[in-house]
């Protein structure tokens, strides 16, 4: 059994990404794992990255708010998901706090200060063309795969409107999510 975490940077409660991670999340209960799913939109008091530099010298981030437990729960996780939208060929607000707050997770030499080799599974979802959810994803790939050293167990890029329909309804995209969840 491993622990895997789901972050959903998605200010929907109903959106693509929850289909999506919710159908990773069923899937990889199913295979006996213990899955914790942080939907970064309903936490109510954290802040991005302050760039005050103090996690170089203790290690961890030394702000404490909502967005603490989920950090301690991505450097204890064996695996992480991560979802966001697309909104004007950006991940959300929300994903970007989160990611800027696992800089407290590389060290004032960029050292990694979380174990090398977590397994990750990337979402992300547009509700129009493609191609900048995919250079989305690509970015993302390049942060988790690149400076924290996890091991991409696949990608999945989903439009609504390619699909022209939401992907709680789309049988391929279910599929799809659930293919990267039984890769953990």
């Amino acid at each position: 059994m491993s622990q895997i975490v789901i972050v959903n940077g998605s200010p929907r409660k109903n959106g693509n990404c929850v289909a999506l991670t919710g159908a990773m999340k069923a899937k990889l209960e199913a295979a006996g794992n213990d899955v914790t799913v942080f939907n970064i939109n309903e936490l109510e008091n954290y802040k991005a990255c302050q760039a005050c530099m103090a996690c170089k010298k203790s290690g961890k981030c030394v702000r404490k708010d909502d967005m603490t437990p989920v950090i301690d729960a991505v450097k204890e996780a064996d695996g992480i998901i991560v979802a966001t939208p697309t909104y004007f060929g950006h991940a959300t607000a929300q994903y970007r706090a989160f990611e800027d707050r696992m800089y407290c997770c590389i060290g004032a030499n960029f050292a990694l200060q979380i174990p090398e080799g977590k397994k990750c599974g990337v979402i992300v979802t547009c509700g129009g063309g493609v191609d900048g959810a995919v250079a989305m994803s690509k970015q993302i790939e390049g942060v988790m795969g690149g400076f924290f050293k996890m091991n991409l167990l696949g990608t999945y890029v989903f439009s609504e409107a390619a699909a022209g329909k939401p992907a709680k309804d789309d049988a391929d995209a279910i599929a799809a999510a659930e293919k990267i969840a039984e890769a953990f």
